[in-house]
């Protein structure tokens, strides 16, 4: 049970699908035209949408941090248990910063941007501009200005800004609110345009604008490059600026270097003056010594005490150098005036702890120069570096005391093993132990003086072997083709948005339909069984059924009559009621050519039009309507005279409805009415009644008592489908007896049901004027169904 339970569901949903599809292959022309519009407008996006391409380029960093000496390293990476912080990621932020970004815009003056009007939008120019504006003066907070310039000559233009015109010359200076300006002409291209677009923004915020436009990324964290893509419009514009960036780049490393080269130099310059005068000092003492004292050599009487003295000397004269620097580094650090200096890293003394502070109070005074160069002293972000640089600084002078500590120590074993010396030197005369006092100073002197010289010629080497950090692999280069808009993307979603597009309007027509489309929408609504379907009356011939007719709405009518034989089984029941949900639905159409078409069949049959609110069937066969069933209930006269020969057929006649009463259901209700019913049935095969609609008067109802049969229209694309329900009620009620339905006026291209007469229709090649009778061939299908 389950499995045909399941099957059900499957061809049902298949049926479905199928009947979708069916619903959708009928426009199949719309989707067509659809599609081609979404390919047209496609094109037509793309042949005015803004390209955008990417720029892209390629550095290498010079990074030490990528190896370690630490055993086990590189699985500690591998397990991320072992993180140190790579100078490539410190890079990568270097190049996002805005000092870095608004040295180029300045440099470029890529605040200022040139349009020419074409026929559908502006295009922005860059490569071969006629003329530039070169801003000599600019304010700082500047919106968005736009000037039109209109070349007069190649001599003169004219300025258009607000409601201001100016005319000036070329290669003039101009002073605007915005600033001061020189327009430059470039000779090597001419003017081929009428008039250009000037747009004028502010530095700070153009420099945001291509911020957002730059995007820097590390490819892994195995390697030491980094790769630049920038987002532009014109590819020659975006080369420029990403490669004037990664050169502004590359600069500001070397001079990061050389400034800490140029401090050094110049600290080491300062001490060798001072240092020089010192040794100058002690070597006049030393001449005026020997010259007071008449000494010309004293290395004979000396030598033994030179001899075991000399360990003792040089090593003073070590823990003197060292304590003179330590000394002059802590003076040049206590001193106020160097605060915003970076400290000498050539003469740092060979302590990690101390390198590893100078080292990182230079970084921190480079990066407070660069943030300076965009920023104010009270930035909490310059704030907070002062702050650490005064921490540093702190670290730095404990650090030195401490190293002044241990070198006085030092100093101190060294001076009591030296006192031990003296005391045997005081046996050398008074002459001598001056002299190798002087000796010393000039030797603790020179030192330092060749050391300084030493370090100074180190500094200069390393100034001018100073090189950038990294090096450019690839140069700023622009894509082929713009990775925006995508061609063969475009055209695909033109395409399939012109289908759905069209495939939501026809689902949404369907949704907010309220009116009969196709046979579903009646079987969802009422059990009532539908009897027969005719077609659209394309000729709009009031009657269709004739003797020799063969259209197809006339063999619709043909099956119809054949159906009736289902229905009215017995031999007494003749009498056929038509009504509807409200008037328009074709209620006397049906009614005439049912008549006619039994008329045909050689049956008597007589046609009452008891619409007598709205009667139409007189007026549409052209009959005279003075007297009718509304005199002939009020008995002004006989049933002969009521009787009309309908002029269709020999066997058709027509009971008019007569003049309009004021109270039609009144006379519905007559004992005279009920008499009519009897005697028309004992003189007739058939009596077709043609009523006013049911969803407005209760005229059908007070004539179902008389009806054997009775027939509910519904018309097409006209009837709503709230009032299909109507019928529900009537039939499970039985508040008309034997109620069918017949569907009018269906459209071969609305696809309603499946066809006409149940299957059959323009599909079998029927032509009207055709010599095949297929009319055979349909009641047995309709038998068989």
């Amino acid at each position: 049970m389950d499995a045909v339970f399941q099957t059900d569901e499957r061809q049902n949903a298949a049926g479905d699908l199928r009947k979708t599809l069916d619903r959708l292959m009928r426009h199949w022309y719309w989707f067509v035209l659809c599609a081609i519009l979404g390919l047209f407008l496609s094109w037509l996006y793309l042949r005015y949408a803004t390209p955008s391409y990417k720029i892209k380029g390629k550095i290498l960093v010079q990074d030490d941090q990528k190896g370690s000496d630490l055993p086990g390293e590189e699985i500690l990476n591998q397990l991320q248990m072992f993180n140190n912080k790579s100078s490539v990621d410190n890079e990568v932020e270097i190049l996002k910063s805005r000092s870095l970004m608004e040295k180029v815009v300045r440099d470029m003056e890529l605040n200022t941007t040139y349009f020419v009007e074409g026929r559908v939008k502006k295009t922005e120019q860059f490569v071969k501009l006629p003329f530039t504006f070169h801003w000599l003066t600019l304010k700082d907070t500047l919106d968005e200005v736009k000037y039109v310039l209109k070349p007069l000559n190649e001599k003169e233009f004219t300025l258009n800004y607000k409601d201001v015109s100016r005319k000036a010359a070329w290669n003039d200076t101009l002073h605007l609110p915005e600033g001061i300006v020189w327009i430059r002409r470039n000779d090597l291209f001419p003017l081929q345009n009428d008039e250009y677009l000037i747009k004028m923004q502010s530095i700070d915020n153009t420099v945001s604008d291509y911020q957002l436009l730059l995007d820097i990324d590390i490819p892994n964290k195995q390697v030491s490059t980094i790769d630049l893509a920038l987002t532009a419009t014109i590819p020659d514009k975006g080369e420029k600026v990403l490669n004037k960036l990664l050169d502004a780049y590359l600069q500001a490393s070397v001079e990061d270097k050389n400034r800490i080269a140029d401090s050094t130099i110049s600290f080491i310059d300062n001490r060798l003056v001072i240092v020089s005068a010192e040794l100058a000092g002690v070597e006049k003492d030393i001449q005026q010594f020997k010259q007071s004292n008449q000494l010309a050599n004293l290395e004979e009487q000396s030598k033994l005490l030179v001899a075991t003295t000399g360990d003792l000397s040089k090593q003073l004269t070590e823990q003197q150098v060292r304590l003179s620097i330590v000394e002059t580094l802590e003076q040049y650090i206590r001193d106020e005036q160097n605060n915003k200096r970076v400290v000498p890293s050539s003469l740092i003394i060979q302590d990690p702890t101390f390198i590893a502070l100078v080292e990182k109070y230079n970084s921190l005074q480079l990066e407070r120069e660069r943030a300076l160069l965009s920023n104010t002293e009270m930035n909490p972000f310059v704030q907070n570096l002062n702050q650490q640089l005064k921490g540093l600084r702190t670290d730095l002078q404990n650090n030195l005391a401490s190293l002044k500590q241990g070198i006085q120590a030092g100093l101190a074993g060294l001076q009591h093993n030296a006192n031990v010396v003296s005391s045997e030197i005081r046996s050398v005369p008074g002459k001598e132990r001056i002299f190798l006092d002087y000796s010393r100073q000039q030797t603790v002197k020179q030192e330092l003086y060749l050391f300084l010289l030493k370090k100074r010629e180190e500094s200069a080497i390393s100034k001018s072997s100073n090189i950038a950090i990294a090096r450019i692999i690839d140069r700023g280069k622009s894509e082929p083709l713009p990775f925006k808009p995508r061609r063969a993307l475009t055209y695909l979603l033109g395409l399939i948005g012109g289908i759905l597009l069209l495939s939501a309007w026809l689902y949404l027509r369907e949704l907010l339909n309220r009116r009969v489309t196709d046979k579903e929408d009646i079987t969802k609504n009422t059990p009532a069984p539908i009897l027969a379907e005719i077609g659209h009356n394309a000729h709009h011939e009031r009657v269709v059924v004739e003797k020799e007719s063969r259209s197809p709405v006339a063999e619709q009518f043909r099956a119809m009559r054949t159906n009736l034989q289902f229905i009215l089984s017995g031999k007494k029941e003749k009498v056929i009621l038509l009504t509807s949900s409200m008037s328009g639905e074709g209620k006397s159409f049906v009614a005439t050519n049912l008549a006619a078409v039994l008329a045909l069949s050689g049956k008597s049959v007589v046609l009452m039009e008891m619409d007598l609110r709205k009667p139409k069937i007189s007026q549409m066969l052209g009959l005279p309507n003075q007297v009718g069933f509304s005199t002939y209930a009020i008995g002004k006269v006989s049933l002969d005279e009521l009787i009309k020969p309908s002029g269709i057929h020999d066997n058709f006649w027509l009971i008019p409805s007569g003049p309009i009463p004021p109270n039609p259901v009144e006379l519905l209700l007559l004992e005279r009415t009920e008499q009519l019913f009897a005697e028309l049935k004992e003189q007739f095969d058939y009596v077709i009644i043609d009523t006013a609609p049911i969803g407005l008067v209760t005229d059908a109802q007070i004539l179902g008592r008389f009806a054997d049969a009775t027939l509910y229209l519904i018309r097409q694309g006209y009837t709503f489908k709230q009032q299909v329900q109507l019928t529900k009620e009537l039939y499970q009620q039985r508040k008309l007896p034997k109620i069918n339905l017949v569907v009018n006026d269906i459209k071969a291209k609305d696809g309603y049901g499946y066809g006409y007469g149940y299957g059959y229709g323009y599909g079998y090649g029927y032509e009207e004027t055709g010599t095949v009778n297929v009319f055979t061939r349909i009641r047995n299908t309709l038998v068989r169904k």
